[in-house]
């Protein structure tokens, strides 16, 4: 069998998803570093971080006379057909990360060239299309570059197991299924028609459950009346506001409001997104 037999279209297109998620694992580990300290910089110099982070990758991987493949490649076991590259071929490969820079901080951040942004995407989509139909060429720098997908070694025949893909539908199915059923077992429509159905043991049970007049809930706490829980609105009120942790352009509330006499009546708690200008 040819040892330079064309990769099928599975791998390369598993393989570029794996060199995207690559990227974005990437991006998340680096911005934690931030995450305390400094939070402002990840967002005022995203895309030049993101464009250090991919040409660091690159010289480890593609770049690099030891491997010459992706991260995603490598896992597949499989490569470009020349290896290493020539000059050219890395000069469009790094102007390829220079475009994509170019492309997402310019021009999709503040939506110039809207034409523009439609014509490449067009001819992404097109060459994509291309791409399913001879299986080379998944992307415009491999196109431009004329690098095509090979197998490291020639693929052969594997035996599947679908133990792990049957647990995995029986779970969803279950989780689905929960999902469904728990809004209507715990609402309040249901408890009361089972108080209206259901007799016996199951009935007696239900009628001696403390029912709170105002929420229709079990009461948690007992309380005498219903006078405990009312307060006058007209009457002056006081609203304390704190709040006890603000980070990373997040901040969390807690509040209470008290009546004249002191008395504790409402709790309150909220979580804000915070925007310096």
């Amino acid at each position: 069998m040819d040892e330079q037999m064309t990769a099928l279209r599975t791998p390369q297109i598993d393989a570029n998803y794996l060199d995207e998620d690559f990227n974005s694992y990437n991006w998340d580990m680096f911005s934690s570093l931030f995450r305390n300290y400094y939070s402002h910089l990840t967002h005022s110099f995203k895309h030049e971080f993101q464009l250090f982070l991919r040409l660091l990758t690159s010289y480890n991987t593609l770049l690099s006379s030891r491997h010459s493949t992706t991260i995603g490649q490598q896992l597949l076991q499989i490569k470009y057909s020349s290896v290493p590259l020539t000059r050219y071929q890395k000069f469009l490969y790094l102007s390829s990360f220079v475009f994509s820079y170019i492309y997402e901080k310019f021009l999709v951040d503040y939506r110039r060239l809207l034409p523009f942004q439609f014509i490449y995407k067009l001819l992404v989509f097109i060459n994509f299309l291309v791409f399913l139909h001879g299986g080379t060429y998944i992307n415009l720098f491999e196109r431009l570059a004329r690098l095509k997908t090979v197998h490291n070694h020639p693929p052969s025949l594997r035996i599947l197991d679908y133990s792990y893909m049957k647990r995995e539908l029986i779970w969803h199915t279950l989780n689905e299924t929960l999902g469904t059923l728990i809004p209507f077992i715990t609402s309040l429509k249901a408890r009361t028609l089972m108080r209206k159905y259901l007799s016996g043991t199951i009935m007696k049970q239900l009628q001696q459950t403390d029912i709170c007049s105002v929420c229709e809930q079990s009461i948690v706490m007992p309380h005498e009346s219903i006078g405990d829980l009312l307060v006058r609105a007209d009457d002056w009120l006081l609203y304390e506001l704190e709040c006890p942790i603000h980070m990373n352009n997040r901040a969390w509330t807690f509040g209470r409001i008290w009546t004249r006499n002191g008395r504790l009546i409402v709790t309150c708690a909220q979580e804000g997104v915070i925007r310096c200008q």
